[in-house]
């Protein structure tokens, strides 16, 4: 049986930006044998490759020295057909020089460092660019990925395992909530423009006020606000596998969802709001309704990089103006018709 090689050790919304083209790979080689390396971070997201024909391995983000002495080994005894490099890291492009298979990378060229160097280019099979210096909207690196495996140009359907195994107390208590909107709240991103904790309740609150129901997650761990959240909510604790659903309440706390249940909210949800990453990413994925905040400081080709081309896609531009962000997250809810 032929084999084929993917490289794809990166963060979980890296992981969820390649999905398309990934689902592309796998359609088009179903009778050939695939190992896909994924990260200690993305380890989480691994159900979505519970294939017949699919093998998964993993590799550290940070690759050390033995990581890289594993991965040259493992390349130069199993004799693969084709290597996918959806993880541009500088090693994987030596990789041509050492075997025979056929590499199809996606490369970047920047102002600053381009990946690879133009003559480790020149030995790949086959790339799409990600060019950082194009001023003008180019394309995303979903559509980029998908263009590189997809072969056949074909739009196919999707084979990835789209259900995960849930945890006893989500299962116990999500079909009592329907019709929901999903947001998340990360800290970081809110209070570097100005949102307080107080601020973020104040947008639930407007939420249900305009009869909306919702489902909040945030930040995995323990911190100070988690206790005001807990307090103030109706909620499933999962920390401690405990449920405090007020199932008449229109706000609902989902404290340290796990990853396989946070996926499974995700293709529940009516509309899903978050701070531009995995949370948006998935939910692109999944095809449903997004409004995705950009921090200030976002580029415009960082912008176009990740932008997906749903046309049940938003954006906004998270500011201290709360009464605009508030008004215009609703108006784009009045948008979406659910």
């Amino acid at each position: 049986m032929n084999k084929i090689l993917v490289l794809k050790n990166d963060r979980v919304g890296d992981l969820a930006n390649s999905l398309k083209g990934i689902n592309s790979l796998l359609n088009e080689n179903r009778n050939k044998q695939i190992e896909i390396i994924l990260s200690g971070i993305s380890k989480d997201l691994s159900f979505l490759f519970k294939i017949k024909n699919v093998k998964i391995t993993y590799l550290n983000y940070s690759l050390n020295i033995f990581d890289k002495i594993k991965l040259f080994f493992k390349v130069i005894t199993s004799n693969f057909e084709k290597i996918y490099i959806l993880a541009p890291k500088n090693i994987y492009f030596y990789l041509p020089l050492i075997c025979s298979a056929k590499i199809f990378a996606i490369t970047i060229t920047n102002k600053n460092k381009s990946r690879p160097i133009k003559y480790l280019r020149s030995k790949l099979h086959y790339y799409k660019d990600n060019n950082r210096e194009n001023r003008k909207v180019g394309e995303s690196i979903s559509n980029l990925t998908d263009d590189l495996c997809n072969k056949e140009k074909k739009n196919y359907p999707n084979i990835l395992n789209n259900n995960p195994s849930l945890s006893l107390l989500f299962n116990e208590n999500i079909s009592f909530v329907s019709n929901f909107i999903h947001i998340h709240y990360k800290e970081n991103i809110f209070s570097k423009n100005g949102w307080s904790t107080d601020d973020f309740i104040d947008l639930l609150n407007s939420f249900k006020h305009h009869n909306y129901k919702t489902i909040f997650t945030s930040d995995l761990g323990n911190f100070s606000y988690h206790n005001k959240f807990l307090s103030t909510f109706s909620n499933l604790n999962f920390d401690n596998k405990v449920s405090n659903l007020n199932f008449k309440s229109k706000i609902h706390y989902f404290h340290n969802i796990n990853t396989q249940d946070l996926f499974k909210l995700i293709d529940l949800s009516n509309v899903v709001i978050s701070p531009h990453g995995a949370m948006t990413v998935l939910a692109s994925y999944l095809n449903k309704n997004v409004i995705d905040i950009f921090d200030t400081n976002i580029t415009s080709n960082s912008f176009h990089e990740f932008k997906p081309k749903n046309f049940n896609y938003k954006f906004l531009i998270l500011t201290n103006d709360k009464n605009k962000v508030k008004n215009k997250i609703l108006n784009n809810l009045t948008e979406f018709k659910f």
